[in-house]
């Protein structure tokens, strides 16, 4: 697609999204907030997945501990939100430097050690209940405000994620376009070349993950905030396979991808839901599809669709 035409695209979806709190109902308007902060979870999945080649299954860990670091000081500890929130992020991306260490493994080494991290933090946040409320939780999460700035409502928070949406998604195209980027393409092609052409390899993958873990704690801050309160279920090992499954579906390597995984994943866990008690088999039929006939996901079925209504119209 010509770069006119995607730059049309990209300002056609961002005035629907900035529209969509006049047409959308409230709980439409709450699923699709939803949908941009885990999309923001699959993307910090898909720096790692679809950049370095490194499929991780801990990400719910940095969002959970961003997450519950924010709501305790919240509503334990009258914290403001200008210190809480960074604070959260902070929380998150300090526990992405030490399990940044599994870059010294690769493959299923790599996802068995990210698995087991995950599980640490889970059983944490749920048997140390006297801290984190056990299932319980922590509850009574109140908006964000900054000094006299108040969120006071679904739709003020909703216009503040996609926001930070945006410039996230700012941010990342230019990181994932910097040499820095580029390195770990080469990196997820040929690391042995790579090295001989002097890269450090672990070094970079390390940062990354970092990199990563900072991004998947935004999205936990955010979501503590949408949701109102945090349990042992964020961290979760499902959350995990959830998000990484988003960006597979929607398309590995992408910007756009893994919120479109995102919204097709939780549109559809919403819809099945309701009448079919057995939804995650449905999502379990929809990654087995998207593998065995749109391996690039929806993003890149898209463009070879497009390249071959291209060709066609050449002809």
């Amino acid at each position: 697609m010509p770069k006119a035409a995607r730059i049309l695209l990209a300002l056609v979806v961002l005035a629907a999204a900035v529209l969509l709190p006049r047409v959308a109902g409230p709980f439409w308007l709450g699923l699709v907030t939803q949908m941009y902060v885990f999309g923001l979870l699959a993307l910090s999945v898909d720096l790692l997945l679809g950049h370095a080649g490194l499929f991780s299954l801990c990400h719910a860990s940095f969002f959970a501990v961003s997450a519950y670091t924010t709501a305790i000081l919240q509503v334990r500890h009258a914290v403001p939100t200008a210190l809480a929130a960074p604070a959260g992020i902070l929380a998150g991306t300090i526990l992405g430097l030490v399990f940044g260490l599994a870059v010294r493994t690769r493959g299923v080494y790599f996802i068995l050690i990210t698995i087991a991290f995950g599980y640490v933090v889970w059983g944490v946040a749920h048997r140390w209940s006297s801290f984190t409320g056990g299932d319980n939780g922590v509850t009574n999460v109140p908006f964000p405000a900054l000094g006299t700035l108040r969120v006071e409502s679904p739709t003020e928070y909703y216009y503040l994620v996609l926001a930070v949406l945006v410039l996230c998604t700012i941010g990342y195209r230019v990181l994932v376009a910097s040499p820095f980027g580029l390195t770990l393409r080469g990196i997820k092609a040929s690391e042995t070349r790579m090295r001989s052409l002097g890269y450090h390899s672990d070094l970079h993958l390390y940062v990354a993950f970092v990199v990563s873990a900072a991004l998947a704690s935004l999205a936990g801050v955010l979501y503590v905030y949408y949701n109102r309160f945090v349990n042992p279920v964020a961290a979760s090992f499902p959350i995990s396979v959830e998000v990484a499954l988003m960006a597979i579906v929607g398309g590995t390597g992408t910007i756009v991808g893994p919120f479109i995984g995102s919204g097709i994943i939780l549109g559809l866990r919403n819809w099945v839901s309701s009448f079919f008690e057995l939804y995650a088999s449905v999502m379990g039929l929809v990654f087995i599809v998207v593998v065995l006939w749109a391996p690039d996901g929806v993003v890149g079925l898209v463009v070879r669709l497009w390249v071959r209504a291209v060709k066609a119209g050449t002809r």
